[in-house]
């Protein structure tokens, strides 16, 4: 089913993550979005990100906001597919089939803590490089030919939204791998620096809130872009029941 301009797979992380894995065995090549409501945000008021993300080919729900939307508007429930477990779960899988990975984001020091937690949860996990999301246009060229240098089959980027799919975005083309995913924060929770919520909070869609509560000054910029979105969704749906033409 489509929501905005993107459809959206109806699996399950493992089944995302299988599907993923053996399209890439069959030659083809996946931008991965994990669809959330600051992603719709920017996609709706950033051009230049709205740009970006037509290059995406593979859409799994995300975030809660998101399940909630398709819920109201279209009476669809979907299973929603948290990035940062798809991610897990391309490791545990391409674990077991030689894939090799680069991990690309985050400060200096998280991305090879996350590598090494994620080595021990997956010794046969082949990673073949790492390093941090901050560089200047400078340096851009040779990250990227590091990153093919090093024959990588799947690509995380941890630099947030917008920042890490206009950059997937933008050097698309010239990157040699498979598979390319935006993962936002997820390298800071892999790598222990940040608590992800427990389960409870993220079985009832209160994740972002307990976002808010570790990283208030971080992460209190995004509430009215949140907002924006419920807001966005009402519009719709009100709009729906008045027989208008949708612009979703």
């Amino acid at each position: 089913m489509n929501f905005l301009d993107f459809p959206l797979q109806e699996g399950t992380v493992s089944s995302c993550a299988q599907d993923l894995i053996e399209g890439v065995k069959k030659g083809n090549r996946y931008f991965v979005l994990t669809l959330n409501s600051l992603i719709v945000y920017e996609y709706l008021h950033n051009e230049e990100y709205k740009k970006a993300l037509k290059k995406v080919n593979y859409v799994v729900p995300d975030g809660s906001g998101v399940i909630k939307a398709v819920k109201l508007l279209y009476k669809r429930n979907l299973n929603r597919i948290p990035g940062i477990e798809l991610m897990q779960e391309i490791c545990a899988q391409s674990s077991k089939k030689g894939f090799k990975i680069y991990f690309l984001g985050a400060e200096e020091g998280i991305a090879q803590r996350a590598v090494t937690n994620l080595k021990e949860k997956f010794p046969e996990l082949k990673v073949v490089g790492f390093r941090n999301g901050f560089f200047s246009d400078k340096e851009n060229a040779k990250i990227v030919n590091d990153i093919n240098q090093s024959n990588a089959d799947f690509l995380f980027v941890g630099m947030g939204v917008p920042k890490q799919e206009i950059w997937i975005s933008r050097n698309w083309e010239k990157l040699g791998v498979s598979l390319a995913m935006g993962v936002g924060g997820s390298f800071d929770v892999l790598a222990g620096k940040v608590v992800r919520a427990p389960k409870w909070m993220q079985r009832h869609g209160l994740e972002w809130c307990f976002r808010i509560l570790q990283e208030p000054r971080k992460r209190l910029k995004v509430v009215p872009k949140l907002l924006s979105f419920a807001l966005y969704v009402l519009k719709s749906n009100f709009r729906e029941k008045r027989g208008e033409s949708r612009d979703y």
